[in-house]
């Protein structure tokens, strides 16, 4: 049994966030627990997630984007959700990273 059981019809299990400056329209929305392409309100993908298999069944071996597989099962209400109020970044650009560590390089002294 995993950890985190998806229900049964579930292909997916998204955590989402505040939306950070950079992106503040968000990326999907969550309403009861469901996340979906559109709808309000729109929170940021914070790039965790629990997965069923059956979400990549029928790929091709190789890399593929992540994003048009969720966006499919989002479609067919697949895709379940919760929202993280805590600290959470994206360090994805050195600037980004740069920030974080002022950040907390400000709160050690």
């Amino acid at each position: 049994m995993p950890a985190f059981p998806l229900a049964e019809h579930d292909l997916a299990h998204l955590v989402l966030v505040a939306n950070p400056v950079h992106h503040p329209q968000g990326d999907f929305g969550l309403n009861q627990g469901r996340v979906s392409v559109g709808g309000e309100p729109r929170y940021t993908f914070s790039g965790i997630g629990y997965y069923r298999p059956e979400l990549f069944a029928g790929l091709p071996q190789g890399k593929h984007p992540l994003a048009p597989l969720l966006r499919q099962a989002m479609q067919a209400h697949q895709v379940s959700g919760e929202y993280f109020a805590g600290d959470w970044r994206d360090i994805g650009t050195p600037e980004r990273l740069a920030e974080l560590d002022q950040d907390l390089s400000k709160n050690l002294s």
